[in-house]
């Protein structure tokens, strides 16, 4: 993903530049913007421990409460040498922070529809297997690199491979794994349950042996979720900064020092900061693996990540011109929840995850909070 976004900085850092022979301006590349792309990457690598303590649901609407309430206090208060900026109805703009966080606990309450994996194994089985009585079936599997046998029953099916299960039975599975909390909360990788391999029903989190020590796991996931949203909603404050303290030159000297306060040249910045240290995290994790866990890497879904990446990179360009042109107080909490609106039509349109009367009240609900604290920030302004 790191590869699409720095992919999109060079881009536009190519058609963006000067190619006189005595250029003086390009590809620009500020300080600013490589803290500001480490913050947003350490927030996106302490992502997977906090659905793997909380679950995505719990931890997206605590990360996502922070970033929109720390955000705020940032452009409000001032911190961190942003410029505070207080709206002409500050009543009314605190008002539609409130609604757009009641719309992420709106959103928190559906439950997605999730449809168990259909292969060919599957799809080539004969009425026969069709009429089987439904078997419930318990699925261990072992941790720190055991094969599954150990504290599993003989006979059980294998946990590893979930997704060639019955639909019948898959949906009456019940994921259960044992492990300290140590083991639970440094995973080298989550289980690579997707969305379309999983049924709803089954549970998201591992058993703790110790089971007095599941509440200092949900105090640590709590904890590394409110982190998430302190990184997510600071990535973007060093850009503020270059930004309030750029001082465009007198046009009439001709100097190419204006060009450089375009916001949109603070791009490649950005990008590259989240390219190096997602890389230098990701040398850093492979010798964790193979020198201490003894183990080779998990393959990854490379071209998806890749696209996700080009089109993350796309939407930090709209977003850095619209704080350059209307200022962060207005744009970021707009930008920061957008994004869970769209998942959600995403998820309900054309993935039909969401189903269902009730579920589809309340994605109409949540989508309408937003909507009127979008409207109410604006008219603050």
């Amino acid at each position: 993903m790191c590869s699409g976004i720095l992919m999109v900085g060079i881009v536009w850092g190519l058609l963006s530049n000067n190619w006189s022979q005595y250029s003086h301006s390009g590809m620009f590349t500020f300080p600013e913007g490589l803290l500001g792309g480490a913050l947003f990457a350490i927030a996106n690598l302490l992502i997977p421990t906090v659905v793997n303590t909380l679950g995505l649901g719990v931890g997206f609407m605590l990360w996502n409460a922070a970033n929109i309430t720390l955000g705020y206090c940032v452009s409000r208060l001032g911190l961190f040498g942003v410029a505070p900026t207080i709206p002409s109805m500050p009543f009314i703009s605190l008002l539609g922070i409130a609604f757009m966080l009641a719309s992420i606990a709106v959103y928190g309450t559906i439950k997605p529809t999730l449809n168990a994996a259909k292969t060919a194994n599957i799809k080539k089985r004969g009425r026969k297997d069709e009429d089987e009585p439904e078997v419930e079936t318990k699925v261990h599997w072992g941790s720190n690199g055991s094969n599954g046998s150990s504290g599993s029953p003989a006979g059980e099916r294998s946990s590893l491979l979930p997704q060639f299960a019955k639909s019948a039975e898959l949906t009456s599975i019940t994921l259960t794994r044992r492990e300290s909390l140590h083991e639970a909360l440094v995973h080298p990788e989550l289980p690579n349950f997707g969305p379309f391999m999983m049924p709803n029903e089954v549970g998201e989190h591992v058993e703790l042996a110790d089971a007095r020590a599941e509440q200092t796991r949900k105090v640590f996931g709590m904890t590394i979720a409110v982190l998430v949203g302190a990184f997510l909603s600071c990535c973007l404050v060093p850009f503020v900064n270059w930004n309030d303290r750029c001082r465009p030159s007198d046009p009439a000297l001709s100097s190419p020092i204006e060009e450089t306060c375009n916001p949109l040249n603070f791009v490649f910045s950005q990008c590259l900061g989240i390219y190096l240290t997602s890389t230098i995290v990701f040398l850093l994790y492979s010798l964790f693996h193979r020198f201490v866990l003894k183990r080779s890497m998990p393959r990854s879904v490379m071209r998806p990540a890749y696209v996700c990446g080009v089109l993350w990179g796309i939407g930090l360009c709209g977003q850095l011109y619209a704080i350059g042109a209307l200022g962060f107080d207005q744009i970021f909490p707009i930008s920061s929840i957008g994004p869970a609106m769209v998942s959600m039509l995403w998820s309900a349109g054309y993935f039909k995850e969401i189903q269902g009367k009730k579920n589809l009240q309340t994605l109409a609900l949540g989508t309408v909070l937003v909507l009127i604290g979008t409207g109410l920030r604006v008219v603050s302004m």
